[in-house]
């Protein structure tokens, strides 16, 4: 409706209702007061009901965004950061109109040096954008999102001011195997940058648990120039997860802090089966000829002959303890037989999967195979003819998995005891608590055979376990503070995390919770808030973990391409409607109180 006529509409039917109230003229003044009041009454009411404009159509009023993130201090100092404050000031918004965006969205004051690790415009935007106000964003134009502003309210502004460039070099990205082997030569690139002219050389250092690997060139660089530097690596000894890192060596840099970047990188020794027996017996020598014999990777075996004397199978050469430990952490396949927790509690061992060969200690019954049931070495042990294998013994049950081969003693009816049971988790395990099935293979034939298809499908079974991948993982590469951690799921729906700074005392602990509909794109990634800069370290669900993460990308240099001005064309002049007066709502309800109380006073109904 045009305004006018609105405006018109409203003073006639005030003007009729008066009259209709108060058609007498006795009492004259008193009368024409309250017809006065009756019409204003109506009036206000009606232009409240169809919003009539009130004033000369304008754009809303702006609200201002204040970049609140760290990279205005970089170098250290307020010039810039100054000159962006007094920008902002002479905006003339108002307090309750005034945001500050980084990491986050809030209100604040222009005198807090900024702090945050991120630089998202996004939030403050879309507040602006709900509000139907412009947005009036002042910035240094280091945004991670700049795209965002192409959703403002047209006629929002944006005010840059850059940060003065320096000679400084920084680590932008590094990239590298997720892991690899011992020994192993693996191809790792470094990405540098610049920010103002760097025209010496400098060199860049590898390393990896505190190792040094290597030190290559990095040479002389233009303005925001870029480099990649390649280098050959080959992976030390060391423990099975470690934290690569790429450094600048330090010298001639306007600033430090940027100068490196993390990755975590597990490492391990080539693949092979290592064996380890406490109690030497026959048992243990077939189980080391069929692994030989069937297994395509390199095996060793050591004996304990004597409490802290160990010798290695084949030359019975002594070898220290120390060097058994060695060879059983990281291994592809452990064995260990006789106490299965001579070097340890298994879960500790870092080893891929593990057989645990756990025979009678004293005299025990014979026992008699009854069945192979629907475990994952069913497949295996399928063809197995049990009426025709020896007796075993065994002093106890294999607990804790699923069973795959049953043994009674006596007759048919009696109860059938797990003698080898299967544990698929982060690291697969199989329990074995017989004894004698050496036999088997002594006997030939059908017993043979059977013996060939347990360990068979045992190894089988071991050396295609998937390790880590069950547990969720971060998403590879380098993680930064002030944006988020992406973990992509393993095979449980709901993992705790539990990480710890080095330095810091108190864990932060974390539930990650995968969304169960498969179709869902929550349920294969999942992000968790971010983190300090920092060598975080814990575990997923008792599994042991580092999260290493570098220094926030709000310190690294950028070019900066947003240009100050108006964003998305002028600004659009919206019609005021007599809803955004709050007083008239007031003076509608005070018009109607004083007439009734009036006319009260004059004796009228």
């Amino acid at each position: 409706m045009n305004g006018a006529i609105g405006w018109v509409i409203a003073v006639v039917a005030g003007l009729i209702v008066a009259w209709i109230a108060y058609p007498t003229r006795g009492a004259r003044a008193l009368v024409w007061l309250l017809a006065a009041l009756r019409a204003l009454s109506v009036i206000a009411v009606i232009a409240l009901a169809l919003d009539l404009p009130v004033g000369a159509s304008a754009p809303p009023p702006a609200m201002l965004a204040f970049d609140a993130s760290a990279s205005w201090l970089k170098y250290g100092d307020t010039v810039a950061f100054g000159a962006a404050r007094d920008s902002a000031r002479a905006a003339s918004v108002a307090a309750a109109d005034v945001m500050l965006f980084g990491d986050s969205v809030r209100r604040g004051v222009l005198t807090d040096l900024p702090q945050d690790a991120a630089s998202r415009a996004t939030p403050a935007v879309q507040r602006a954008v709900a509000a139907g106000r412009r947005v009036l964003i002042v910035t240094d134009g280091a945004l991670d999102d700049a795209e965002a502003l192409q959703q403002a309210v047209a006629g929002s502004r944006v005010v840059v001011i850059p940060v003065a460039p320096r000679p400084d070099r920084a680590l932008a990205d590094i990239v590298a195997p997720a892991e690899s082997r011992v020994g192993d030569t693996v191809t790792v690139q470094a990405r540098v940058i610049s920010d103002a002219a760097m025209n010496t050389a400098t060199s860049l250092r590898w390393t990896i648990g505190g190792v040094t690997l290597a030190d290559v060139n990095v040479p002389a660089m233009s303005a925001n120039g870029e480099a990649v530097i390649e280098s050959q690596l080959i992976i030390p000894p060391g423990d099975s997860l470690a934290v690569l890192t790429a450094a600048l060596v330090p010298g001639g840099d306007a600033y430090l802090r940027n100068d490196s970047a993390h990755i975590v990188f597990r490492r391990g020794a080539r693949q092979r089966v290592v064996i380890v027996s406490s109690a030497p017996d026959a048992d243990v020598r077939d189980v080391i000829a069929v692994m030989r014999k069937n297994v395509p990777l390199p095996t060793d075996a050591f004996f304990r002959v004597a409490p802290g004397r160990w010798v290695r199978d084949g030359g019975l050469d002594p070898v220290a303890e120390t060097v058994v430990r060695a060879a059983v952490r990281g291994a592809t396949l452990a064995i260990l037989h006789g106490d299965t927790l001579a070097m340890g509690a298994p879960a500790n061992l870092n080893a891929r999967a593990l057989l645990l060969l756990s025979p009678p200690q004293n005299d025990s019954p014979e026992l008699i195979v009854r069945a192979a049931p629907a475990s994952p070495l069913q497949a295996a042990l399928a063809g197995i003819v049990v009426e025709s294998l020896p007796p075993l013994t065994a002093s106890g049950a294999a607990r804790g998995g699923v069973t795959a081969l049953a043994a009674a003693q006596g007759g048919v009816g009696s109860g059938a005891t797990p003698l080898v049971s299967v544990i698929d988790g982060n690291v697969r395990r199989v329990l074995v608590t017989a004894a004698g099935y050496g036999r088997w293979r002594a006997r030939g034939g059908v017993s043979e055979i059977a013996f060939q298809s347990l360990f068979g499908g045992i190894t089988d079974w071991l050396l295609s376990a998937r390790g880590t991948s069950s547990m969720p993982q971060p998403v590879a590469g380098v993680a930064r503070a002030g944006a988020p951690i992406v973990w992509r799921r393993g095979s449980r729906a709901v993992s705790v995390v539990s990480l710890t700074r080095d330095g810091d005392k108190t864990a932060r602990v974390d539930t990650l919770a995968f969304a169960s509909d498969s179709n869902s794109a929550s349920s294969a990634e999942l992000s968790m808030l971010p983190m300090q800069a920092g060598i975080w370290r814990g575990t997923v669900d008792g599994t042991p973990i580092i999260v290493p993460v570098s220094a926030s990308r709000e310190w690294l240099p950028r070019t900066v391409t947003l240009r100050s001005g108006t964003l998305n064309g002028p600004a659009i002049a919206v019609r005021r409607g007599a809803r955004v007066l709050s007083w008239l709502y007031l003076a509608a309800l005070l018009t109607l109180a004083l007439e009734w109380m009036l006319r009260r006073r004059a004796g009228l109904r």
